[in-house]
């Protein structure tokens, strides 16, 4: 099922079907109309009634506080027209919601859980998996440059500097209620020009490793656990 709305009628029914006024992150930053409320004559007209449940269930669905959840923040800057990349994603019970922001719209989605990888690089853009081998290095050693350090430290810091065609940041968050869950993780997808795609990884190591489409799709939903 999906549903296209602008940005001002997702703001109207995200707050009158879940009871919130903060639209989820990322898409909280996207700019309103000042008429933007539940007394704008042209709105209220337009949504005076609960008219589609299957929307408002997707809406409560990604409103719940107890759903493992992913963001996606990033920009595609290749190609004629560089685009940001705002998407939300809930899930529980073999469903996903999935809410993705563009200037003039939001999208919502509602997806089999097994698809939700898949769904989310389609939203960030099919890229090639990047040329070079796996990159591991600790992460002290990439940040601060020192006098005689290990050349793998360096050829890493100098991939990190290569200029990109496309970034952005992703954070899975799995059944926050749950104490038995993992702690939130977080991923960088980086696509260097003229040459691919790769995920960073940071802990106490720094790791790049080369992806393709169906490899980060897999990696989102084991982090996922879905």
């Amino acid at each position: 099922m999906k549903w296209i709305l602008t940005p001002d009628e997702f703001a109207l029914v995200w707050a009158r079907e879940t009871d919130m006024e903060r639209r989820p992150y990322p898409l909280d930053g996207l700019p309103l109309s000042p008429e933007t409320d539940c007394d704008s004559p042209r709105l209220r007209h337009r949504y005076l009634r609960r008219t589609d449940p299957d929307l408002a269930a997707a809406l409560i669905l990604c409103a719940r506080s107890d759903t493992t959840t992913i963001t996606l923040y990033g920009e595609q800057t290749a190609g004629p027209e560089p685009r940001r990349i705002l998407a939300f994603a809930a899930v529980a019970q073999q469903r996903a919601g999935i809410l993705i922001a563009q200037p003039d719209a939001v999208t919502v989605l509602v997806r089999p859980a097994e698809s939700l990888g898949r769904e989310l690089v389609e939203i960030i853009g099919s890229a090639p998996a990047g040329r070079s081998e796996t990159m591991r290095e600790p992460h002290a050693a990439v940040l601060h440059e020192r006098a005689g350090e290990a050349d793998g430290a360096g050829r890493f810091r100098s991939k990190l500097r290569q200029p990109v065609d496309g970034r952005g940041f992703i954070t899975v968050t799995v059944e926050p209620a749950n104490p038995l869950a993992p702690p939130t993780r977080h991923r960088t997808w980086l696509d260097f020009s003229g040459d691919g795609r790769y995920l960073l990884t940071t802990a106490a190591d720094l790791t790049l490793t080369p992806v393709t489409d169906a490899e980060l799709a897999d990696h989102l939903m084991r982090l996922a656990r879905v």
